[in-house]
């Protein structure tokens, strides 16, 4: 179209369908499912493996050796993981799409553990998976650590680049340690402080160390257009 001064103006794109976007989204959310399902996956997978290596704890107090009662394993050192695959997503394709993902991250895994039941692949839940008690908390207090973390990324992101991610990954583990802690029955007294000292410091150390990897990924992971520079 040519105005009245001759420039030539083109008519705007007319907006994507309703499909269209549909089908964007389902192609955006495949590999951050992937990822968030892998995460829970190993994790899960190492849940009863002692953290034995963290056993010099004992020396600043007896009750933090990672063998007495599997408080401390690799499947909860390497949790926290979660929050950094949601972060990438977050800083990709905003909180919509991350929020999403989380969703059916965790209607893959119900599904996933419906069809193992049936076809007999697992023969009990409560003894290999989880009994229904400890299930039930830990999915709640991962499902609202996850949407802290979502919801802390998307109002904390700009510029400094790691003020969203280290404040995202450090909030979304401490609700989830917290929330899981209370869930269970836990008390908050003097006896629990030292263990959950360290669960916290795990939380800590994981939204400093996550900053590396994120900061080398920042070219290759670049931000949707509008979602400032986190």
């Amino acid at each position: 179209m040519l105005l009245d001064s001759g420039i030539e103006r083109r008519a705007p794109p007319p907006p994507a369908g309703v499909v269209s976007r549909v089908m964007t989204a389902v192609g955006q959310s495949v590999l951050p499912v992937i990822a968030l399902v892998g995460a829970l996956a190993l994790a899960w997978s190492l849940r009863a493996e002692p953290a034995t290596d963290f056993r010099f704890l004992t020396e600043f107090d007896p009750s933090l050796d990672p063998a007495d009662g599997n408080w401390l394993t690799w499947g909860v050192l390497l949790l926290p993981g979660v929050f950094f695959v949601l972060n990438l997503t977050s800083r990709r394709y905003g909180p919509s799409l991350a929020a999403g993902s989380v969703i059916v991250g965790w209607a893959s895994i119900a599904g996933g553990i419906y069809w193992a039941l049936s076809q007999g692949v697992i023969h009990s839940f409560a003894d290999e998976v989880a009994p229904v008690p400890v299930a039930a908390a830990f999915f709640g207090s991962m499902l609202i650590g996850q949407f802290v973390n979502i919801c802390f990324f998307d109002w904390m992101r700009g510029v400094p680049w790691w003020h969203a991610p280290l404040l995202a990954a450090l909030m979304g583990g401490l609700v989830f340690a917290a929330t899981f802690h209370t869930a269970l029955g836990g008390t908050w007294n003097a006896a629990a402080l030292p263990r959950l000292s360290v669960l916290g410091a795990i939380q800590l150390l994981w939204a400093l160390v996550q900053l590396i990897p994120t900061q080398l990924l920042r070219r290759a992971i670049r931000p949707h257009p509008g979602y400032g520079g986190a």
